[in-house]
């Protein structure tokens, strides 16, 4: 058997050898300390399981590809680009029809458009999002169903009297258990028999990260879906579709981005030559888009757009942290190798290559950081749960809740990423330690010399420390004033005492004069109810992150091509204001006796809109109308100016808003939004309200309850979020680096205790101690300050993205992050301090030399 020295070095043997002695040897010793050993996977478990966890849900919104999808990377989305709106895809089926027929740069094109279904059993029913997809969707994205099959092309326009519809993996564990022979039943949709022909992955999502349809019906199936308008529209050729495509061989998306502004301008200019008497219209509008070809190889998301920044800022957050935590730990295993350091000494005495103890310290800090990945696991997966239990309603830009499909997961990708992490995390605290075991002096560790080198890396890394606790601590602070700043704002309506239901008899086969009547009962009944206060419809319950918009301008007057879509609208009952708690500025509000045939439409406008189009004037009388490419006609007549309030968010300013009656547009909704004000809590009308539409029609549900207090607190889901982990992570890294300061403080008093003990039988007194101990504290914390306040700086773009009402320089954020580094610093530097000055001069001066 060839000998073996202590340090783990093998004489005769091969280095795999060695290193499983080390391995062992490791063990061993981390076991005699299983205190240090907790603390330090405890510590390693929290900063590796957060990166992850925030990693995991970074890497689902903004890195991975779409999931269940074949070569995502050849998909293209087809948008339209247009001033104060947000990039759509949104085509009527037209232009569909003609690119898939024409396309050069494409080898198939696809369409889809979603909408909310009534799937019953012919007793209950149950309002779900559906798609209507063309006939090549499945096949563009190359997806095959877990059970049965997807739909095909010849699906499309074959008509039955039983159509074929798809079921997501979630609607079917939830409707049918997770049945496989769910293939070939029946089900009722809008009243209509449909067969399911099959069930798609549970990973799928289509062209979407986050969510997913609960059924995918066929082309053909709008026409049975959705009724015929007053004009005989047919329901597909009501419909606008999302289209996407996959690219051919050699075909770059600004090929096809050419061909498809190419085709979208010749269809518009042909159908406005068609109806040369109609000059003004929405698709003369149009012509000013632009069209993009976007590739989707990582889906399109609604989370992403909106909490990416949040995301980054949390990932930057994160990633701090752990550096806190690697230099917490380095501190802890240079103290320790301090404290081994005669041991170690002894070792190379008798053999021991300096190289031995390099890789034995690495050996150890490998095995502290793999059990502190294990414990990372277990953090993240709990972390993930609650994250996505946390994430707020996703809704589309128009205010629509979908379905959540996402699942933050650790996967492959979120498993190399935590080997990663473990193995920087090893060379980031297990480095320094390393290189001071290999660095030591034989002759004075024997001697029980101080281990000046180790002192000075040890002051390095609780510099950082505290430069790291200040740059979150100001982050924190930036963060929670602004979630406070929010939550005051004065939204402009009564927030506490409003209760919303949403309703969609439209799916129901209910025509807009059936939706008045249901809404007048609703309304009557309602009212009669003890406590409540008044009650009113809309089209639109604000705060949902969505308006409907138009473009308008005073009568006679031209938009300005970036005056694309300057007001938000919604359609209202008499009493919305009232229900509200908005107030009336001038003239009146709507009394529910408006002629309809009126020749100009009386609207309400708020402030913003007078402002905006009528400044320094009275704006009763006036006139306006919808402007699109030419001067607006006359349509609506202002009738009175109510209050400004906050329409899509909390940040915004109010946006011009103006409000028609419903009564004069009965037909342009299949939905409309209850609103219940009350006296006291409005969560005490919702059961009573439920029992009141139950009797008028039990086949009508609420899909939808809400409180306006809810919808607040929701929009504020990010700021609330961020600023509960800012918080949390501050707290952490104040804890770190008051463990960072006490620890080498302490060291320092242990390793000078003679030299004190000189200073005091010499004639210095307490004071004179207690200074040498707080100007090492000052030092470090000054230079820390300094570090973390000057990176703080460095930050404000990225942060500032994320702030309302306060500058990301703010003074009080930043005098508050230096008190309570100071505050921190001082209680750090107590007990060590107090042990200094107890030193008895008699009892150091008998310490070895």
């Amino acid at each position: 058997m060839p000998a073996r020295t202590p340090a783990g070095k093998l004489q005769r043997g091969n280095f795999l050898g060695s290193l499983l002695f080390d391995l062992r040897y490791a063990v061993r010793l981390l076991r005699k300390s299983p205190g240090f050993t907790a603390i330090t996977v405890l510590l390693l478990a929290v900063g590796i399981g957060a990166n992850t966890a925030i990693f995991s849900a970074l890497d689902t919104l903004l890195l991975r590809p779409l999931a269940g999808v074949k070569d995502a990377e050849e998909l293209v989305l087809i948008m339209q680009v247009r001033p104060n709106a947000s990039p759509r895809s949104v085509f009527w089926h037209s232009f569909y029809r003609e690119l898939k027929k024409r396309s050069t740069t494409m080898s198939q094109v696809a369409g889809q458009t979603d909408l909310n279904l009534a799937v019953g059993d012919g007793a209950t029913v149950e309002l779900v999002r559906g798609h209507v997809v063309t006939g090549e969707f499945f096949s563009t994205l190359g997806v095959q169903a877990l059970h049965g099959r997807v739909l095909t092309p010849e699906d499309e326009w074959r008509a039955s009297d039983t159509l074929p519809v798809v079921l997501s993996y979630r609607f079917w564990q939830r409707r049918f258990r997770g049945d496989p022979a769910v293939v070939g039943q029946t089900l009722l949709v809008q009243g209509h028999r449909f067969v399911v022909v099959g069930v798609l992955p549970k990973s799928f999502n289509g062209t979407s990260v986050e969510t997913s349809p609960e059924l995918r019906i066929p082309l053909i199936a709008a026409n049975v879906v959705i009724p015929a308008d007053a004009d005989e529209v047919q329901g597909i050729d009501r419909l606008i579709f999302q289209v996407f495509g996959r690219l051919k061989p050699g075909a770059t998306p600004q090929q096809a981005q050419a061909e498809c502004a190419s085709l979208w301008r010749a269809l518009t200019e042909a159908e406005l030559a068609g109806r040369p008497g109609q000059p003004g219209s929405s698709r003369e509008w149009e012509l000013s888009s632009r069209i993009e070809a976007q590739p989707i190889a990582r889906g399109v998301s609604v989370l992403r757009r909106e909490y990416s920044t949040a995301l980054a800022l949390l990932m930057a957050s994160v990633g701090l942290l752990l550096l806190m935590v690697c230099a917490s730990v380095a501190g802890l295993l240079l103290a320790r190798c301090a404290a081994r350091r005669q041991e170690l000494a002894l070792r190379m005495a008798i053999g021991a290559t300096r190289g031995g103890l390099f890789r034995q310290m690495l050996v150890e800090g490998a095995l502290l950081a793999a059990l502190g990945g294990a414990g990372g696991v277990v953090v993240a997966f709990a972390s993930l749960s609650l994250l996505v239990f946390a994430l707020p309603p996703i809704r589309t830009p128009d205010a629509i809740s979908l379905p959540l499909s996402i699942a933050l997961e650790p996967d492959l990708r979120i498993l190399s990423f935590l080997l990663a992490i473990c193995v920087v995390t090893v060379l980031v605290f297990g480095l320094a330690p390393a290189l001071a075991a290999a660095r030591i002096n034989i002759n004075s560790s024997i001697r029980a010399a101080r281990f000046g080198r180790g002192w000075r890396s040890r002051q390095a890394l609780v510099t950082i420390q505290v430069a790291l606790c200040t740059m979150l601590l100001v982050n924190a602070g930036l963060l929670i004033d602004t979630f406070r700043r929010l939550r005051h704002v004065d939204a402009g309506f009564d927030r506490d005492h409003v209760v919303t239901f949403s309703l969609s008899p439209g799916m129901l086969r209910y025509s807009g004069a059936q939706q008045l009547s249901l809404q007048q009962r609703l309304m009557e009944r309602t009212q009669s109810l003890p406590g409540v206060r008044a009650t009113a419809v809309a089209s639109r319950v604000v705060m949902r992150g969505g308006s409907l918009r138009a473009t308008v301008a005073p009568a006679g007057q031209t938009p300005a091509p970036n005056d694309f879509l300057n007001t938000s609208y919604n359609t209202v009952s008499p009493r919305y204001f009232e229900t509200m708690g908005m107030r009336v500025v001038a003239g009146r509000t709507f009394t529910g006796g408006e002629a309809e045939g009126r020749q100009l439409r009386p609207i309400v406008v708020n402030e913003a809109f007078a402002r905006r189009f009528f400044p320094g004037i009275d704006p009763i009388g006036r006139h306006v109308g919808i402007g699109t490419g030419t001067a607006a006609k006359p349509e609506f007549e202002i009738i009175g100016v109510t209050s400004d309030a906050k329409y899509r968010s909390l940040r915004e300013a109010p946006p011009p808003t103006m409000y028609h009656l419903w009564t004069l547009h009965p037909k342009y909704s299949i939905s409309f939004n209850f609103h219940v004000r009350t006296h006291g809590r409005p969560e005490a009308a919702i059961q009573p309200v439920r029992e009141i539409l139950r009797e008028i029609d039990p086949q009508l549900p609420f899909f939808e309850i809400r409180t306006l207090a809810e919808e607040i607190e929701t929009s504020l889901w990010s700021e609330r979020l961020l600023a509960a982990l800012a918080l949390l992570f501050a707290v952490v890294a104040a804890v770190l680096a008051a463990f960072g300061i006490y620890g080498l403080l302490s060291y320092a008093v242990t390793q000078r205790t003679r030299e004190i003990g000189i200073r005091m039988a010499l004639g210095a007194n307490r004071a004179n101690i207690l200074s040498l101990i707080s100007l090492q504290t000052l030092a470090m914390a000054s230079a820390g300050l300094v570090l973390g306040l000057l990176a703080s700086f460095g930050a404000a773009p990225l942060v500032g993205r994320l702030l309302y009402g306060v500058a990301p320089s703010d003074p009080t954020a930043f005098s508050l992050a230096v008190l309570l580094v100071a505050v921190v610093a001082a209680a750090a530097t107590v007990l060590p301090a107090w042990r200094a000055v107890r030193v008895e001069p008699a009892v150091a001066l008998r310490q070895e030399t």
